[in-house]
């Protein structure tokens, strides 16, 4: 049963931003125009402004997916016309073994990747798609202007988004297992009347392990293990948001399996409480029954279009994979609390 109150704070967009009345009235398609029209006139102010509101999360993702069409779909004078529709391919980084250490910011071997990801039909029936050897950061992504995108996949023949997302080199702090996101930006040309890659792309476990290895191999570095974990490509809001989304899902994970490892090599079975927090974080406390010593605890960021529930499913699904058969929580939004000195089983991410 799902039980955890939302703690975060919103706010609706001022009269003033055209795109108030549109989500107030949650009319996606009246969404899609404006954002359109205003993208094409190359005013990206009100557009971006929405983007880094705290709004409601439904609100928060129907933006999302209006930003994403506007920039990839054709308008109604757009039709027959060729466009380079962007995307973002997310690649989390698991690290360790080594610190400090850092993943350089570039590819080495970008073509190989392109490659496999073609001969896999990656993504389906587009075949004609390439992507830029700078792995970006999710701040650096996020900084790009919607405007710009939505002129750029209107420039048949342009890099197709790759000049735009400035290379993020990784640095690692911890031997700890750590979570990294970072981005790969490409763009698929093809009619504006036929399905985009979205529509036609094929599943990622016919190539994500080919491209994980591959990955493994150009960032290889002595004492470091590193473990590329490709996402499907995206739509460039889409993916920042479903990227971000998988890296805290990952850190909660390898936590979680850590320290619940660690608590029952030591003292048995661990208990969990599952808090919302006044900071905006869902805290999962994983304690010992028999040890007050023994005290884990991770902090699980929401974004604004993060879906609480689905949050609260996937901890719970883990717990419950992992037999935690005490698993508690509370229906009040509580102050934020320090978390404990971290230890070899607490994953950062950055």
């Amino acid at each position: 049963m799902l039980t955890l109150p939302d703690p975060r704070s919103t706010t609706t967009l001022p009269e003033f931003n055209p795109l108030a009345v549109s989500l107030a009235a949650a009319a996606q398609s009246s969404l899609v125009n404006t954002v359109r029209s205003l993208l094409a006139a190359g005013d990206a102010t009100s557009v971006t402004e929405a983007l880094h509101a705290p709004l409601p999360s439904a609100s928060a993702r129907a933006l999302i997916a209006a930003v994403d069409a506007a920039i990839n779909g054709p308008g109604a004078d757009e039709q027959g016309s060729v466009l380079a529709r962007v995307f973002l391919l997310p690649v989390l980084l698991v690290s360790a073994g080594k610190a400090p250490a850092t993943v350089p910011g570039v590819v080495p071997d970008i073509a190989e990747l392109t490659t496999l990801m073609k001969r896999a039909a990656a993504l389906g029936a587009v075949e004609n798609f390439g992507l830029g050897n700078a792995m970006g950061s999710l701040a650096g992504a996020s900084a790009v202007s919607p405007a710009d995108l939505h002129a750029l996949v209107r420039r048949f023949g342009s890099a197709g988004g790759n000049d735009l997302l400035a290379p993020e080199p990784v640095s690692i702090e911890s031997a700890d297992e750590t979570v990294h996101l970072r981005f790969l930006a490409g763009a698929s040309v093809t009619p504006a009347d036929l399905p985009s890659f979205l529509e036609t792309a094929g599943q990622i476990g016919r190539w994500g392990m080919g491209l994980s290895q591959a990955l493994a191999q150009q960032l290889a570095d002595p004492g470091l293990s590193l473990l590329p974990l490709p996402r499907a490509p995206r739509p460039w809001f889409t993916a920042l948001h479903e990227g971000r989304f998988a890296r805290e899902e990952l850190a909660f994970n390898l936590f979680a399996s850590g320290a619940i490892r660690r608590i029952r090599a030591e003292s048995g079975d661990p208990e969990a409480l599952i808090t919302a927090r006044a900071d905006g974080t869902i805290r999962i406390d994983l304690t010992s029954p028999f040890d007050a010593m023994l005290d884990h605890a991770h902090a699980w960021k929401l974004a604004p279009a993060d879906d609480l529930a689905a949050v609260e499913r996937s901890i719970r699904q883990l717990l419950e994979d992992c037999r935690v058969s005490r698993v508690e929580s509370d229906d009040r939004v509580l102050p934020p609390k320090d978390l404990p000195r971290p230890t070899s089983v607490t994953s950062l991410f950055h």
